[in-house]
């Protein structure tokens, strides 16, 4: 929003500089985006009048004028046909500097000289005409310097949070600035009682949910002309084109008071006013020239004929006020703000009245806008008040929030007198009754205690509030717990040498399968599914890496997959390691051998140990062909899926001393059937319990197809046994012992025997 600093002076008066009205507001809350200077304040640029002119003769666009600049009468060559003899028009005389950089010289157009340049108000950054000249008052005398008619004014464009919507006008700036040390001015609003007529025109809401109040004036005996210039030039300054004296006295009360207005043409009004939804089909002509077609779920001002406005946005061309119009009907109105706001998008219309009416307006604003406007129509437009009438009512109910004695030192961290307290909260426009604050209906947004808070923190300065963190220790949450599990895994796999892959959740619908989840409302085909596993995003990325080449690959992704249960998507987090390729580079002493089961089993215990509340996973093994055929992927690939699902929680690492005792080794061969695996011997031996035995290895697998030296239906394998006690030297007897048990339980659990 821009803010005219000297209408803001209307409401209140400061003895600030501009850079110390910026900080207060700023720290305050309002941020200031852009402090710029308007107006024209170049030399060399003056009034002249145009005393004679003839057709150039070598150019028929072209005209040779005779102008007055108050020194003396110059010729100057012009393309414009917009001024007649007399006319007064700006003149940038030889040596001006224009605001396009160039600079004015003495020359000569198609053969004839021309001693300046004749302006339009684009070419000097001025309101004015699209085409043509700019036109000056014929008072203006020759010779006046072109910056003592356009002063200027100091502007600021401000941003305007949306739960603040009454800082959207110059009454609402004034009372923040006022609540901000300056002095208050008595306000130039008429008293706001109002003697409604009945009979004065019909009013009907139908959609009474979305306009809890709609009220009218009408003011007949209007003469529309042009604003006076002081309107003119600080709505010019406030960005808003003038148009004629009665819509230019809507736009001046809106930017004054926050409430839109509305005024038609009264003659052009069939059958009263009904405030409803639009109909199927009907369209609306609107004032911007453009014709749009509405829906069902769109509020519109209709008379007899038809929509004559958007409630909210914009009126209609066919109703509007003309330099014919006599009579005018003036709208001052509540209407929702979703709907305002989704009509607003919907057609792509967005103006001054429904940015504020889509953020809240102040319903106790409606008659003070209504009689603010009557007036200035009453005084610059000779109309006179024919009567009011409204349909509907608001009732405000008041908001009543206490302040208990100690918060503001509890959460701002000082203390601050009543007489203090009360003078910033009343210079906000609160008022206190019984201990409690009355909350005007203006600041919908102050809500709860701390809401008061905040405004006494943001009034007596942010700056004094204390920088100092609360005494005591947080304790450490389950999802912080698990944050920093997943940061210490994609560290330790990073160590190992994988790589991490990110990937999108979606999945094409090509790749439908059973217990998948379907969404609604895809953005495309191509993420019309949620993956139920990993490996369904992460293999595209394989092929692009072994179609460029990349053929050694350690890959891991840790991520949520999504599975269909009972009508309802279930999230499961997994980690997936993906390899494939050699283990190693290439090196001179030889060929590195190509990953496998081995290679892949020994990182998932690897993982494991550093996840001790993870599961072992199902399965480790290749890929099926067809997986990978199905994306274009060619040799042998690696992976295995872990379900995170349990605690990820690290093991607590204990030290232990080492023993100073000695380690026996002994060596044990057992044949048992060709079928049993290792990890079965490991397990039975482990289930017996022997605390001193400290590692057991398989150093050698011996099968004899031939059957010469073993049956072609067992297999041999040989462990390398330690055993160790941290308390005492072994002896051959404790040895022996265990030897015993573990060849009895091999032998009667597994059917092996000691070879």
């Amino acid at each position: 929003m821009n803010v005219v600093l000297s209408w803001l002076r209307d409401y209140c008066d400061w003895d600030w500089s501009t850079e110390e009205l910026v900080e207060k507001l700023t720290m305050a809350g309002v941020e200031v985006e852009e402090v710029r200077e308007t107006g024209f304040s170049r030399d060399g640029f003056v009034a002249a009048e145009v005393v004679s002119f003839v057709k150039h003769p070598n150019a028929d666009r072209l005209r040779l004028c005779q102008v007055n600049d108050g020194e003396g009468v110059r010729q100057i060559v012009c393309g414009a046909s917009n001024f007649q003899e007399g006319d007064i028009v700006p003149l940038a005389q030889p040596g001006a500097v224009m605001p396009a950089g160039f600079k004015i010289k003495a020359s000569k157009l198609r053969g004839e000289k021309s001693e300046g340049m004749m302006c339009a108000a684009e070419e000097l950054g001025l309101h004015g005409p699209d085409d043509g000249l700019l036109l000056l008052a014929k008072e203006v005398a020759p010779g006046t310097p072109l910056k003592e008619l356009y002063e200027g004014e100091t502007v600021l464009e401000i941003e305007v949070t949306p739960n603040r919507p009454d800082l959207l006008s110059y009454r609402g700036l004034a009372r923040e600035l006022i609540a901000l040390g300056a002095e208050a001015k008595p306000l130039p609003f008429p008293e706001t009682s109002a003697d409604y007529q009945s009979d004065l025109l019909s009013i009907e809401v139908a959609a009474s949910e979305l306009c809890d109040r709609y009220s009218a004036a009408v003011i007949s005996g209007v003469e529309v002309g042009q604003s006076p210039e002081w309107m003119k030039s600080r709505l010019e300054a406030q960005g808003l084109r003038p148009i004629n004296v009665i819509v230019d006295i809507t736009n001046y009360v809106l930017m004054e008071t926050g409430q839109p207005l509305h005024a038609f043409d009264a003659a052009k009004i069939s059958e009263g006013i009904q405030v409803r939804l639009a109909e199927a089909g009907e369209k609306i002509l609107a004032l911007d020239g453009e014709e749009y077609a509405l829906a069902a779920d769109d509020l519109v001002i209709a008379d007899g004929s038809g929509p004559v406005a958007i409630a909210g946005v914009m009126g209609g061309e066919l109703s509007g006020v003309t330099e014919a119009t006599n009579e005018v009907l003036l709208e001052s109105a509540y209407f929702n703000p979703a709907t305002v706001r989704r009509t607003s998008r919907k057609l792509g219309l967005i103006s001054d009245s429904s940015y504020r009416f889509e953020r809240g307006v102040d319903p106790a604003g409606i008659d003070l806008a209504r009689k603010r406007a009557i007036s200035l129509i009453e005084e610059l437009a000779g109309g006179t008040l024919k009567g009011e009438q409204e349909s509907g009512s608001y009732d405000h109910t008041v908001v009543r929030l206490q302040l208990r004695d100690g918060s503001i030192e509890r959460l701002l961290g000082y203390t601050l007198s009543e007489e203090r307290v009360g003078e910033i909260l009343e210079g906000l426009g609160l008022s206190s009754d019984g201990g409690e604050w009355l909350i005007p209906s203006y600041r919908a947004d102050l809500v709860r205690e701390v809401d008061l808070l905040e405004e006494i923190a943001r009034v007596e300065g942010l700056d004094q509030v204390k920088g100092e963190l609360p005494a005591g220790a947080s304790s450490q949450s389950t999802s912080d717990q698990r944050d920093q599990t997943l940061s210490r895994l994609r560290a330790h796999l990073a160590g190992l040498g994988f790589s991490e892959l990110q990937t999108t959740s979606f999945v094409a619908k090509e790749m439908a399968e059973e217990g998948m989840v379907c969404l609604h409302n895809p953005l495309n085909e191509e993420a019309a599914y949620l993956r139920t596993s990993l490996l369904q995003t992460s293999l595209p990325c394989v092929k692009r890496n072994v179609s460029q080449g990349n053929l050694a690959l350690k890959l891991y992704e840790i991520g949520t997959v999504y599975r269909e249960k009972r009508g309802h998507p279930k999230e499961q987090l997994k980690l997936c390691l993906i390899m494939s390729g050699p283990d190693l580079p290439t090196h001179w002493q030889g060929e590195s051998e190509e990953v496998g089961y081995y290679h892949l089993k020994g990182i998932v215990e690897n993982i494991l140990a550093t996840l001790p509340g993870v599961s072992f996973p199902e399965n480790i093994g290749p890929v099926p062909t067809e997986t990978l055929k199905a994306h274009g992927i060619k040799g042998q690939v690696w992976a295995v899926e872990f379900d995170l699902k349990g605690e990820l929680s690290p093991e607590i690492k204990t030290f232990s001393a080492l023993t100073p005792f000695p380690a026996v080794k002994r060596d044990l061969a057992f044949v048992v059937p060709r079928q049993t695996p290792h990890e079965t011997l490991e397990k039975e031996i482990g289930s017996l319990g022997i605390r001193e035995l400290e590692e057991m290895v398989c150093f050698d697998v011996f099968t004899d197809d031939s059957g010469e030296k073993l049956s072609q239906d067992e297999k041999s394998l040989a462990y390398a046994l330690t055993y160790r006690s941290p308390e005492r030297t072994l002896t051959d007897k404790d040895v022996n012992g265990w030897e015993k048990s573990i060849i009895q339980a091999v032998e009667s659990k597994l059917g092996g025997r000691l070879r």
